[in-house]
């Protein structure tokens, strides 16, 4: 099972994600490798919004991450279409490919 880092938006301390600006620009999908969460508001489940970072990609036995998931009891967890939002995200910063040799701008 592929794992990805979250940060919480109070550790973004400093650079550019740390400034309004930056949230934005990674909510509107405008930086490939980062994906914003939403907040919870649900009782006993509250939670600041939240940035997926998909340049460190860890990976971990799906055996022990079900185990895990047992131990923990009650969790939050991502619904449709919200879930395949976040793996469009991912997929889509996966897939890029860089060209040694782009093609010139039109003029």
């Amino acid at each position: 099972m592929l794992l990805c880092s979250v940060w919480d938006r109070s550790e973004l301390t400093a650079g550019h994600l740390a400034t309004p600006k930056g949230l934005e620009e990674a909510r509107r999908g405008n930086l490939p490798a980062f994906h914003v969460l939403a907040a919870s508001i649900l009782p006993g489940m509250e939670h600041e919004i939240r940035l997926v970072e998909f340049r460190r990609v860890y990976s971990l036995p799906i055996g022990f991450l079900r185990k895990k998931a047992l131990d923990d009891g009650r969790r939050l967890r991502l619904l449709p279409p919200y879930r395949e939002h976040l793996s469009q995200a991912f997929a889509r910063f996966f897939m890029r490919v860089g060209l040694p040799v782009d093609i010139p701008p039109f003029r």
